[in-house]
């Protein structure tokens, strides 16, 4: 069992680890993180414009965690307010890879903050060639 432990730490790699959590995490050919629009947040900003900042965040972090848009597998969109969804549908379309696209759900919850309108967490494979 001790010997089964310490092979599964060996195949996960936490990316950016603080005290509270990591920026992101790789296991084996999957990597998983959350990412919300820049901070601090700008609760003067619409939805669409929260959306487009989170996802060149999440472009960005795609990219250190050696993965791509193509690559999504899935995709929970976390809203402040429901009613934003055509506005957020309207900037994921302009985004997302829709040759591949990912699974997705989609829910309203309290967010952390006033100011923040969405969040999103994302999974994803590795690209082959990492």
């Amino acid at each position: 069992m001790a010997g089964e432990i310490s092979e599964l730490k060996d195949v996960i790699q936490r990316i950016d680890g603080g005290p509270r959590m990591s920026m992101g995490v790789r296991h084996k050919d999957t990597v998983y993180f959350a990412v919300t629009p820049q901070a601090p947040y700008d609760g003067n900003l619409s939805a669409a414009e929260q959306c487009r900042q989170l996802f060149q965040k999440a472009q960005g972090r795609l990219d250190v965690l050696g993965s791509s848009r193509s690559n999504l597998l899935f995709v929970a969109i976390v809203l402040a307010d429901m009613s934003d969804l055509d506005e957020v549908n309207a900037v994921w379309d302009s985004w997302i890879d829709q040759k591949n696209p990912p699974a997705r759900a989609c829910f309203e919850a309290s967010l952390t903050q006033p100011s923040l309108k969405l969040e999103m967490i994302m999974i994803a494979a590795v690209n082959d060639s990492e």
